[in-house]
């Protein structure tokens, strides 16, 4: 649901800026491009000397055939290269399209078309609901050394698979859960530089039940494929072809990575549990229990131990309807053989009730607490985690009172005596594990970055970041970044992060052959490099208010950021380097002009020139920031 609330129905062209005699220019006029209902592919572009904005049909794609109440994902468009676009139809087919500019004139053709189908399909023309993420061309050499383009993308969809177990509980509805599959597709075109392109007003004739007739078909190769419980909101290929990122607030795993080993893995008993040997590891419940747990008619109560000193930020803790996902941000300890818990959405034995669930950490003794409250109440929970989940479960700790001796010997033995004041630093948290300076500032999405190899296998996720008092923002505008060359034509999209009340934003950088390791948000040594470019202050706190944001963006030179509401207000704040002014300045447009409109887009397409695209009658607005 949230992936499409936050699909921009606005598509960027391949909008660079280029250096010429110290001055920044654009290396041709900004074009967008918008799919209406019909599947007509319509171009947008601004006359700078008459400030207004060309809309142009550029051509009928076909339009796809669906049983009734069949839903697709929405179609999309993504510039691959100056000349090329890749479009998605939101069903199985992508169509490889050439551009041809002149001024302000722009026409179009439909070069090749590809279909996708997912592993495990049942028919080869089955129609599977999938999703556009990312898409970029790099140039190749085919086997008989002529020049070529790959084309290389991301795609998604949904599946129901067995994601933690593969034996049936009786305690759940159905151990079939829907997860969503992303995909690394490629294709290639041996004629970039061949054919030519028919009139803008042409359509194809098309019969949708099958492929266009007169166009080359080609066969996509599925290079690698991941699986997690939600779409990413971020994905950016590398120019270096190596690998891509991806950004979400789950982590994902390979298809190929067994399913058993990714949700068990955490359960490694601690033979040495109650050895105190001088390390900042406080005691282990037990010589084979990872942590202990009782219950009552409505409530289930988990205790972990963790190194004292352990704050809140290094924890990310999330309750869900019928899982947890529980991550401790902190290196294992050498030479300790408990392991700190590592439950990446570990299914439970029944349902809770999520918004009634907390967690408390005493950071004295690193004693974390996990309250779960029984959505079935008086249902006597046999384990905690769901039937063939854990090949080991830790049996109930019945009497009540072991806890509070368990928490006394955690005081005892792992407090530093001479500053211990117990009960001073316990904390209390709901499960997303927020800081709460205001009721507004209780939302955000916490955000793990990592690494996809491209090449296929169980270990292609390379390095996972986790970013400990980092939530999502957003990302910057796809369009108008500084030219890169021919050597590096693109880079990825840089980030705007919320740490405490400020947007920070990073560029991420790929390391070329770097050697893998785990990393977090500030970490260079790893495959990825995270490069702090600019802060907006103030944006987290300002963009935590506005209830209805469909969009935030900023300008990938930094200068500004933008939040577009659904339905009202467009605000845009500028960045200032002024140390002595409080806040940056802001500038808010209504534009529903008293109507009741619905905004589904917002692209940059020109430096400084803003398009929001409202739904149906209402059309396209234009705002020049320049003259705010």
């Amino acid at each position: 649901v949230q992936s499409r609330i936050r699909h921009n129905h606005l598509h960027p062209g391949w909008n660079s800026l280029k250096q010429v005699s110290g001055d920044i220019i654009s290396v041709r006029d900004g074009v967008l491009f918008a799919i209406d209902e019909e599947f007509m592919l319509i171009a947008l572009q601004y006359d700078r000397a008459t400030r207004r904005l060309r809309s142009h049909r550029l051509l009928q794609l076909p339009v796809p055939s669906t049983p009734l109440n069949f839903y697709l994902e929405f179609p999309t468009v993504k510039p691959i290269s100056p000349d090329f676009i890749l479009v998605s139809d939101g069903a199985s087919t992508f169509y490889l399209i050439r551009l041809v500019f002149t001024g302000l004139e722009c026409d179009a053709s439909i070069e090749a078309v590809a279909r996708f189908q997912p592993y495990g399909s049942s028919e080869v023309d089955e129609t599977i609901p999938c999703g556009l993420l990312e898409a970029k061309a790099f140039n190749i050499t085919s086997n008989d050394n002529s020049q070529a383009m790959e084309v290389k993308y991301v795609v998604y969809h949904t599946t129901k698979e067995d994601f933690y177990s593969t034996e049936p509980s009786p305690h759940h509805k159905s151990d079939r859960k829907t997860v969503f599959i992303v995909s690394l597709c490629s294709i290639v075109w041996a004629h970039p530089s061949a054919g030519s392109v028919a009139s803008a007003a042409s359509t194809m004739d098309v019969d949708n039940d099958q492929t266009a007739r007169g166009l080359v078909s080609l066969p996509v190769r599925i290079i690698h494929s991941i699986r997690g419980t939600e779409v990413p909101f971020y994905c950016a290929l590398d120019p270096s072809n190596e690998g891509y990122v991806v950004g979400s607030s789950t982590t994902f795993k390979p298809t190929k990575e067994p399913i058993v080993d990714q949700t068990t893995r955490f359960l490694e008993p601690s033979s040495e549990a109650r050895e105190l040997d001088g390390t900042d590891v406080g005691l282990s419940p037990g010589p084979e229990s990872p942590y202990i747990w009782t219950q009552t008619d409505t409530e289930v109560t988990l205790c972990f131990s963790l190194p004292k000193g352990t704050t809140k930020h290094e924890i990310i803790c999330k309750f869900s309807r019928q899982g947890l996902q529980l991550l401790i941000n902190l290196p294992q300890p050498e030479g300790q053989v408990a392991r700190l818990p590592n439950l990446d959405n570990m299914p439970l034995f029944d349902e809770v009730q999520p918004e009634d669930c907390l967690w408390t950490l005493e950071s004295a003794t690193g004693v974390l607490t996990l309250s779960l409250e029984k959505k079935h109440s008086k249902t006597r929970w046999t384990q905690v985690f769901a039937e063939g989940i854990d090949a080991d479960p830790v049996e109930e700790t019945l009497d009540p009172s072991v806890f509070a001796e368990y928490k006394g010997a955690l005081e005892r033995y792992t407090t530093d005596q001479t500053n211990a004041r117990p009960g001073r630093s316990s904390t209390l948290l709901p499960s997303l594990a927020q800081d709460h300076q205001e009721d507004i500032d209780e939302e955000g999405e916490e955000v793990k970055f990592s690494w996809i190899q491209a090449e296929d296998g169980s270990n292609i996720v390379r390095a996972t970041t986790i970013g400990s008092g980092h939530d999502w923002i957003g990302h910057a505008f796809p369009s108008f970044e500084s030219n890169q060359g021919t050597d590096q034509p693109f880079r990825m999209l840089s980030v705007c992060l919320k740490h405490d009340v400020d947007g920070l934003v990073y560029a991420i950088q790929h390391i070329s052959g770097s050697v893998p390791s785990e990393s977090s948000i500030q970490q260079v040594n790893g495959v990825m490099k995270f490069v702090h470019v600019s802060t907006f202050d103030a944006l987290a706190f300002v963009q935590a208010s506005k209830r209805e944001k469909r969009f935030v963006m900023h300008d990938p030179q930094g200068r500004f950021a933008v939040i577009v509401e659904s339905n009202r207000n467009v605000y845009i704040y500028w960045h200032t380097t002024d140390a002595k002014l409080k806040q940056e300045r802001q500038l808010v447009v209504d534009v529903s002009k008293g109507q009741q409109v619905d905004i589904i887009g917002c692209q940059l397409i020109s430096d400084s020139v803003l398009v929001i695209l409202m739904e149906g009658k209402h059309g396209a607005l234009v705002l020049d920031l320049n003259q705010a």
